[in-house]
């Protein structure tokens, strides 16, 4: 089961910047951090594994729902492996609640380690200060306090976690606005973000948090 085989988040490698993968769904050659390594579990499970550590032949697909949707309807994993492999029909809905799971993990680890910045007012001055690396918003929010600190900040941004995801991080109910120091931490943060985002279109969306909603 992909579910039962959680990781803990590592800081990927900076080899990684420039190494290069062929995903098997679109056989074209891409940088590794845009993609997601799957090896062969017991049984012939198809596995992710986010931090590129598990024992085995390791094949490559593209960090996005139509690369992983293809692989697993044209059994592609199968081909790549040589054997026998059992991909789930709802695999990329997997892959996304993992990579999900990494992110807020990585989250408390930047919060834990002092290089996290919590709320639209403590944002906005850490902006100010030139901070922030990057800036992450909630998915289920708007208003013009998420418009008032993009405008304000020229560096990467993401909106892949829901408020509830990035409350999760920190123990909390919910939080619509945090910033990441710059570092190691939040490069490696925005790299599974950016998976995240690609593995999460064309979800159904939740509904938007309303314009009072101010962490």
């Amino acid at each position: 089961m992909i579910g039962a085989m959680t990781e803990t988040a590592k800081p990927a490698r900076r080899s990684e910047k420039v190494s290069e993968r062929r995903c098997i769904a679109t056989r074209e050659s891409a940088p590794r951090a845009g993609l997601v390594r799957f090896v062969l579990g017991p049984g012939g499970d198809v596995v992710p594994d986010l931090a590129e550590s598990l024992p085995g032949r390791g094949v490559w697909v593209g960090a996005t729902r139509t690369a992983v949707e293809t692989a697993r309807a044209k059994n592609l994993f199968a081909h790549a492996f040589r054997a026998p492999a059992k991909a789930p029909a709802d695999l990329a809905d997997r892959l996304a609640r993992m990579l999900a799971g990494r992110c807020i993990d990585l989250i408390g680890f930047a919060r834990r380690a002092d290089q996290l910045f919590v709320g639209r007012d403590q944002v906005k001055a850490a902006i100010g200060q030139g901070a922030v690396a990057l800036l992450l918003a909630a998915s289920d929010s708007e208003g013009r306090d998420a418009a008032d600190l993009a405008a304000r900040f020229a560096g990467e941004r993401s909106a892949a976690l829901t408020a509830a995801e990035l409350g999760a991080a920190l123990k909390r109910e919910a939080i619509v606005h945090m910033g990441v120091k710059p570092g190691r931490l939040a490069e490696t943060l925005a790299r599974e973000l950016r998976r995240l985002e690609g593995l999460r279109a064309g979800e159904a969306q939740p509904a938007q948090t309303s314009r009072g909603h101010r962490h």
